[in-house]
């Protein structure tokens, strides 16, 4: 009896041994108090190999390397989620968050279209964005506005003031990056002045060729373009129509730029450097690693950081393109901070013909991350949108990720006309499937090859064509 005992606590001290202490670990949400508008919420996180977890008493059923994640719906007011763990030992722990739901504030005006008297507003700074719509999303860009931009404002919606440009034509732009002209609303009655195209001319050399346009005063104007063709429309002119419209074609790998400066408007072409004798060292590319410093990015399951993983695959990526003698840069080597705008500059000052920012995706705290997997690559322009249906494709066969495809989005890094952008996005770090993937110890080097296949593949079909 007594040798019985001493195996039965011997056993007892094994299992408090090869039992990890502490092994539940909440990933997400990050707060334990928190204030959201959203109307659900999910937890992610892992536990140990031999733990059970329950949140309000549901039974949650990890991954492989114990990852989880769970959706709950949110009401309105308070809600107490408890997360229990339980081990073999029957040993508990209980982690409790509190979830405050609070109602967006709506006013009565919301998305009404409000109108007032027709007034002339300047843009307060550079680069203000002329929309299509009045929303702060989306594939709504028309153009770029410098500051003390003249523009006729005729009424609201929500933060956004509607721009005059010809007759039943609008754009729109935030309301807070205006401000009343008092010159050129003197008079009662509000006198529509329009601008005077007062020349036009080109500049060439060998790598570009650019359209200047001299007006009497910035007014507002468009840059849009499609596959082939780049239409750029110049607004508030005293022609009979208003407006003055040149169409560029757009050759392969599209590169050009469209900006108002001190009332010119600028429009460049940048001359395509491959042709089907090319070298890749013609081929300048800049490789993007996602956040950095002391923005991580998404946090996965098991806590690892986005960062990091971005960072390990663009190291790789590089060795990769540089062994097949492309010129290729990064924008960070180390574990540092940047800005998006210093991204995008870095790419720019490179004369980069190639971007890819490297990412891993993650999804709104309202959304289950069990619906979403797998890899997807997103691009803005249309002329980079070949290229991310040939990342896409690599990506999603070499990591056996389930393909997302390629999807057009609206990223700081990627807008830039100037260079042929893609942002990819390899797996979800949230998803506790698509941590085997990301977690694998060929992840980093798979990752690189993939976007090389894809990368060679795209300059190769757009050569062909």
């Amino acid at each position: 009896m007594k040798y019985n005992k001493l195996l039965f606590c011997i056993f007892i001290l094994i299992l408090m041994i090869c039992t990890p202490a502490n092994a539940l670990t909440i990933t997400h949400p990050e707060q334990n108090d928190m204030t959201v508008s959203e109307n659900g919420i999910f937890f992610s996180g892992k536990i140990g190999k031999y733990e059970k977890i329950f949140i309000n008493g549901i039974p949650i059923k990890p991954q492989k390397r114990g990852a989880f994640s769970y959706c709950f719906p949110l009401k309105e007011g308070e809600n107490i989620f408890a997360i229990q763990k339980k081990d073999w030992l029957i040993n508990t722990e209980t982690i409790k968050y509190t979830i405050t739901r609070v109602s967006p504030v709506t006013e009565k005006t919301h998305n009404q279209f409000i109108e007032q008297d027709k007034k002339y507003y300047k843009t307060i700074k550079d680069r203000v964005v002329l929309r299509s719509t009045p929303i702060d999303k989306g594939m709504n860009r028309l153009g770029y506005l410098p500051e003390n931009t003249k523009v006729v404002i005729d009424g609201q919606t929500n933060e956004f003031s509607r721009v005059y440009l010809t007759k039943d034509n609008y754009a729109w732009v935030f309301t807070n990056d205006l401000t009343l002209s008092e010159e050129d609303n003197k008079e009662e009655i509000f006198s529509y002045k329009p601008q005077t195209i007062l020349d036009t001319n080109q500049i060439k050399n060998k790598k570009e060729t650019t359209t200047v346009i001299e007006l009497s005063d910035n007014c507002p104007y468009s840059a849009v373009a499609d596959d082939n063709k780049l239409i750029v429309t110049v607004y508030n002119l005293d022609t009979p129509d208003e407006c003055y419209s040149k169409e560029y074609n757009l050759e392969k790998f599209p590169r050009y730029s469209v900006c108002m400066q001190n009332n010119i408007l600028y429009i460049t072409m940048k001359k395509n450097p491959i042709s089907k004798s090319y070298s890749n060292r013609d081929v300048k590319i800049v490789i993007d690693a996602g956040h950095g410093g002391s923005e991580n990015g998404a946090i996965g399951c098991l806590g690892d950081k986005e960062k990091f993983l971005n960072l390990d695959v663009a190291l790789k990526l590089k060795k990769i393109l540089e062994a097949h003698n492309f010129d290729v840069y990064l924008t960070r080597e180390t574990d540092c901070f940047l800005s998006l705008n210093d991204r995008v500059k870095f790419a720019q000052d490179k004369d980069a013909l190639i971007f890819i920012s490297i990412h891993l995706n993650s999804v709104p705290i309202s959304d289950d991350p069990n619906l979403n997997r797998g890899s997807i690559v997103f691009y803005f322009n249309p002329q980079s949108k070949n290229l991310a249906k040939s990342l896409s494709k690599t990506i999603s066969q070499d990591l056996k990720t389930v393909d997302g495809g390629s999807s057009q989005a609206s990223y700081a890094v990627i807008r830039p006309t100037e260079y042929i952008g893609a942002l990819v996005e390899l797996a979800y770090l949230v998803n506790p499937q698509d941590v085997a993937i990301y977690k694998n110890k060929k992840f980093a080097k798979t990752s690189a090859m993939a976007i090389y296949k894809g990368l060679a593949n795209y300059i190769h079909t757009e050569l062909e064509k």
